[in-house]
């Protein structure tokens, strides 16, 4: 017998709030137009002994095979890793030895908790989401590949138990895991997320921008940890905080000079925790000068020049377009997803 399941999962881009909604404060962020689908293949023979999980992973350049046995120990390994971090014993890039890793930790999850018999499991994943760069593609990679294979598998799952998964899975990439980027990336839409609860927004009504300023040389999660002394020693999350839920009333009112003013102190925040680089900290310095306001939309960097997605509120792109131009960079206008995780 065959089954075969395809799913998509939305990027997402936080609007305001990064870094805050770790330590209990709110953010907003909205979901966009970008994908990472995973598509699963489960043939079962009730007469195998064996189970062989497949993935093919183009834009990692990935493709193996490994028995069910082998899934079970390295999920046991990263989930030892993982204790070892948050006992202070070692760094979090030392938890996840590659990236493939994550997927193989999300199947193996599974496959774990259900137990479902099947001869062999093939994982086809590809996305359009920049990876490492302030999109959630780590969470619209576990969701979709989560998803499809419990779909695939036959596996009943409520949406607590996806979002727990989920979160199991995210923490072993940023260490400290809000849920924020899973809870969008499956419901999709804008939402106001504050300590694991969330309410549902509607979409920025004016045009949004992002320019893509490079692939940053830190993870997340070592730009959380870093971000982490900041946090814990002054009142900088309560200042998050209010910026949040003044944009969050700017966005609903749709008051582009209030939205402006947001975005630019939020900018502000993210400088004093040290997360936004030089040449970045330049860019959007003239962006501002040419009328425009804009921040990184995701953790920044704390090493090199690159902090990945920078978000720009703008009257149009011709105003913004002479200034990152003349920093090497591209723009382009993003819309907003409304789906989430859902089969194709």
């Amino acid at each position: 017998m065959r089954r075969l399941a395809k799913v998509r999962a939305p990027a997402k881009l936080i609007l305001s709030g990064e870094h805050a909604v770790v330590y209990g404060k709110p953010a907003l962020a909205m979901a966009t137009q970008q994908y990472t689908e995973c598509k699963a293949v489960v043939t079962t023979d009730k007469q195998s002994t064996e189970s062989t999980v497949s993935f093919q992973l183009p834009y990692f350049n990935y493709t193996d095979t490994v028995d069910t046995r082998s899934l079970h120990t390295l999920h046991q390994h990263l989930s030892s890793a993982y204790a070892h971090f948050l006992a202070g014993k070692q760094g979090i890039r030392e938890v996840l030895k590659q990236p493939t890793e994550l997927i193989h930790f999300t199947v193996a999850s599974i496959i774990k908790q259900h137990n479902v018999p099947f001869q062999s499991l093939d994982i086809q994943s590809h996305s359009t989401v920049p990876i490492g760069c302030g999109m959630g593609s780590s969470a619209a990679l576990v969701m979709s590949t989560l998803w499809a294979t419990a779909q695939a598998l036959n596996v009943s799952l409520s949406d607590t138990d996806c979002l727990s998964l989920g979160i199991q899975a995210e923490n072993l990439q940023h260490g400290y895991s809000s849920g924020l980027d899973i809870q969008l990336t499956w419901q999709g839409g804008c939402l106001y997320f504050k300590e694991g609860q969330s309410t549902t927004r509607t979409l920025p009504r004016m045009p949004l921008y992002v320019i893509h300023t490079g692939k940053p040389l830190s993870t997340t999660g070592e730009c959380v940890v870093q971000a982490r002394s900041h946090f814990l020693r002054s009142s900088i999350a309560t200042d998050f905080e209010a910026v949040t839920n003044h944009l969050d009333v700017a966005f609903m009112r749709n008051d582009y000079d209030a939205i402006q003013l947001g975005i630019r102190e939020n900018h502000r925040l993210l400088c004093r925790i040290a997360v936004v680089p030089e040449t970045v900290s330049k860019l959007i310095q003239d962006l501002e000068y040419a009328g425009a306001a804009a921040k990184i939309c995701g953790a920044g960097a704390v090493i090199g020049e690159c902090a990945g997605m920078v978000l720009v509120v703008s009257e149009s792109i011709e105003r913004i377009q002479p200034v990152v131009e003349k920093f090497g960079f591209s723009v382009e206008q993003i819309q907003g997803d409304t789906d989430g995780t859902q089969c194709i």
